[in-house]
């Protein structure tokens, strides 16, 4: 079983997602990106929901989150081209 703290996950996650950012941003057919965050997200994480360039899409999760299981939320690509 599995008993990982908090913190150990929220690290795990905020590594995930650094990942993530970096292949987005290199990835030619990303125009923009989007933080989706869920309806119960704290103040915090629902003011960084939205669409970013790729220069200033934030890190996440940010800091101040204070969700009660952790960041929750990610990453969505706006794409210029969608193949059929």
């Amino acid at each position: 079983m599995n008993f990982d703290t908090l913190d150990t996950r929220t690290a795990k996650r905020a590594e995930e997602l650094a990942k993530s950012l970096a292949q987005l941003k290199e990835n030619p057919r990303v125009r923009d990106i989007r933080v989706i965050v869920p309806t119960h997200a704290c103040p915090v994480c629902k003011e960084i929901a939205g669409t970013y360039s790729k220069e200033s899409a934030p890190a996440l999760p940010p800091e101040g989150c204070s969700c009660p299981r952790g960041f929750e939320g990610h990453y969505e690509p706006m794409l210029t081209v969608i193949f059929p």
